[in-house]
């Protein structure tokens, strides 16, 4: 569950944490189940968005391997920094309209450590989904008017050395007490992605941070995301989370029999398909 950011001030070779949130200010200037049920029904919701997802891994390198094999182009190693005081890191492909971090631990003392400040959160479970069956998905969501009491459902304030100073994401209660369900949590503004609605617009990025402009282009194509199906298994779709996941346009959890994200870029106009398993539980539709 990790964010990328951006600072105007911070002039270092930091793409994670000092890029973003730079061009995400310049683009803007220009508990209790209620009962089971296998049926989604499908609402828009007015106040929450889908920003990011995140798909927690073992081997970031296989896994990194894996999507450049098809033709993605991922955030260099030396620009994807370490989330201080919570013991991950991540490696990075970023589309127009959102990115997707493979999310996974480098100090599995620091990750410990934090777990024991933050018991309510569920970052030592989801980094053993391996050993404990917990979905290994994480989704991030953004308030379209910044404001966290429209967040509707139970929520845990976390904050962490990595975050800006006095500031917050918050995650769903229920993503520790139900691992069956993607892990969800709403970032604050300065974190949310940075959009372009045009491929022509990422040329405008600063020269001094021209290097970032690569990172938004895909040899197989891709510009933005447009659908996200999420398939779970013995997952209660009736929770106030996956009701809030359900109602937000383009973005589906669902039952099945096994565990899988499947991602659709452009509306699937090249109409070719990639399934990336068993190395990835991804499926990607050009």
């Amino acid at each position: 569950m990790i964010i990328i950011s951006i600072h105007t001030q911070k002039l270092k070779l930091n793409y994670l944490f000092g890029i973003l949130l730079f061009l995400s200010c310049w683009s803007c200037q220009n508990a209790k189940p209620e009962g089971k049920s296998d049926q989604v029904t499908k609402t828009i919701s007015t106040d929450l968005d889908f920003d990011h997802f995140n798909i927690w891994v073992e081997n970031p390198i296989l896994a990194k391997e894996k999507l450049i094999d098809i033709g993605f182009t991922a955030v260099s190693d030396s620009l994807s920094d370490i989330h201080k005081g919570q013991g991950t890191t991540g490696r990075y492909f970023h589309f127009l309209n959102s990115y997707l971090e493979l999310i996974f631990v480098y100090d599995q003392k620091e990750l410990e450590e934090n777990n024991r400040i933050n018991k309510e959160l569920d970052f030592t479970e989801r980094a053993n989904f391996a050993e404990n069956g917990a979905l290994p998905f994480s989704i991030a969501l953004k308030l379209k008017d910044y404001d966290i009491e429209k967040i509707p459902f139970e929520k845990i304030r976390y904050h962490q050395d990595w975050m800006d100073k006095g500031l917050s994401i918050y995650t769903a209660k229920n993503s520790k007490k139900y691992l069956r369900e993607p892990s969800i949590f709403v970032v604050y503004p300065e974190l949310e992605s940075t959009q372009f609605n045009t491929l022509a617009d990422v040329e405008n990025i600063p020269d001094e941070y021209a290097f970032a402009r690569a990172f938004y282009k895909h040899p197989n194509g891709v510009k933005k995301l447009t659908k996200i199906i999420i398939t779970s298994t013995d997952l209660n779709l009736n929770t106030a989370t996956m009701q809030t996941v359900n109602s937000i346009e383009n973005l589906t959890v669902r039952n099945g029999t096994e565990y899988l994200m499947e991602l659709y870029f452009d509306n699937s106009m090249q109409g070719k398909s990639f399934d990336l398993r068993p190395e990835l539980p991804l499926k990607v539709y050009l």
